[in-house]
């Protein structure tokens, strides 16, 4: 397990897409291995443009950002604990908005993929507030890590957070239409 560990630490370095790792290995097996590695390196690994952290404590930050699909760009937002993304809002509107719980463990990837409850974007980015400042730890307890599992927010940063990044969300979305 150790030399499979150090085979993993050389592939990374090379910046082996997580996508293709994490369709290459079990859910089982990628929980063991990767207890010792991170999966995922922050915001910067996807084709997203205009990218702004958002600190909300020591060891946590939220990344807003601008995303392509195709031709469209739209707003997006990923909640950071640890360097590991939890919780990833980048598709909204009509009936592709969705949003993507703990999509580094996913065994094939869109495996993670939870729709949203309403169809107009506006509403979409009010259940961002409500999913990452109300929960969130149903979304961190599914983690493999104890310490991001055992994480604690301070709710008013939280929350003064996620208000910010909604309106930057907001402000994107208007803009685009226009």
């Amino acid at each position: 397990m150790m030399l499979f560990r150090r085979i993993l630490r050389y592939i990374f370095a090379f910046n082996l897409s997580k996508r293709l790792f994490n369709a290459l290995l079990p859910r089982f097996m990628r929980r063991k291995i990767a207890s010792g590695l991170d999966l995922d390196t922050g915001p910067f690994n996807r084709p997203i443009e205009d990218v702004e952290l958002i600190p909300i404590q020591p060891d946590s930050y939220l990344a807003v950002y601008s995303k392509r699909y195709g031709t469209n760009v739209g707003p997006g937002v990923s909640l950071y604990v640890f360097e590991n993304e939890i919780i990833r809002f980048d598709c909204f509107g009509g009936d592709r908005g969705h949003y993507h719980s703990l999509p580094c463990l996913s065994a094939l990837p869109g495996n993670e993929r939870i729709d949203f409850s309403s169809d107009s974007i506006e509403a979409q980015i009010d259940q961002v507030r409500a999913e990452i400042t109300g929960n969130y730890i149903a979304h961190l307890a599914r983690h493999f890590r104890r310490r991001i599992r055992e994480f604690k927010f301070d709710q008013a940063r939280l929350e003064m957070a996620v208000t910010a990044a909604c309106g930057r969300m907001l402000i994107a979305e208007q803009s685009t239409n226009e």
